[in-house]
């Protein structure tokens, strides 16, 4: 690193804060309150999930953007990097994000809370397994070399997943696991939009953004094969089936984060 690159990243940092803020208060939608999240975990359904959702021309976005909401100029920096994916709609009503990592929501602000949010979890053995598979396959293992690594980030997004929940307020949040929206993706995408006041009511048919195909944006794999969630059966002994090379004790976290989500939720 040259001694001007932090100056450099210093000056990148503080034009793209200032135009965030510009921004945030130059457009309508950069209001929390015209905002829809999804607060997921990875491999859980959520891109097909994004993509149905942004398929909409009242919703802005096109998947994960990896803007950490600190503050109110966080919508202001989302706008700027959905323009620069070709993903912003300046008509559109509400800005769409998918969050995934703790690092991105874990200072939110109490206005936050006044978003619409979509809370989506997954089993822990398939999503574990397929974290792993994941980074293995694009050549980035080191992120998550074993299922152990897949496993440690599961249970703290999970737990963080839980926090979030008991914040927002029960008529601005939504639950939902992937074993029931591939059960009947019908019923629970009218589920989201009676719950969430979503009109028109969402339909199960998208086209997958090339935005969320890369950069990090959503599933580079699977994505633009699909332009709706097929049905197919779930199955929560295969699912409990899954090897996994963890401790066990790991594997108990894990399947104990995600009996605490569901019975949160359920309770909520």
């Amino acid at each position: 690193m040259t001694p001007t690159d932090p100056w450099r990243a210093g000056l990148k940092e503080g034009l793209k804060q200032g135009l965030g803020q510009g921004l945030r208060l130059l457009l309508p939608q950069c209001r929390f309150e015209r905002s829809i999240f999804l607060l997921a975990h990875m491999r859980c359904g959520s891109t097909a999930l994004s993509n149905i959702l942004c398929s909409r021309p009242d919703i802005s976005g096109y998947g994960e953007a990896h803007i950490r909401y600190d503050g109110p100029a966080a919508l202001g920096r989302l706008v700027v990097n959905q323009a620069r994916r070709g993903s912003f709609r300046p008509g559109a009503a509400h800005l769409f994000d998918k969050i995934l990592h703790d690092r991105h929501d874990a200072q939110a602000p109490p206005g936050f809370f006044a978003a619409r949010a979509i809370f989506l979890a997954r089993r822990p053995g398939p999503s574990i397994r397929s974290i792993r598979d994941l980074f293995r396959g694009i050549g980035r293992e080191d992120e998550y070399p074993d299922d152990a690594a897949a496993a440690r980030y599961y249970v703290t997004r999970l737990d963080a997943l839980a926090r979030l929940w008991a914040r927002f307020p029960p008529d601005r949040r939504v639950w939902l696991t992937f074993g029931a929206l591939i059960r009947d993706p019908e019923a629970e995408l009218s589920r989201i939009s009676a719950a969430l006041r979503i009109v028109p009511a969402l339909e199960n048919r998208y086209v997958s953004p090339a935005a969320s195909r890369r950069g990090g944006g959503g599933d580079p794999t699977q994505s633009g094969r699909f332009t709706r969630i097929e049905p197919r059966r779930d199955d929560p002994a295969r699912d409990a089936a899954v090897p996994l090379d963890i401790p066990e004790a790991l594997r108990d976290q894990a399947e104990a984060a995600y009996l605490r989500f569901e019975a949160m939720i359920r309770g909520g």
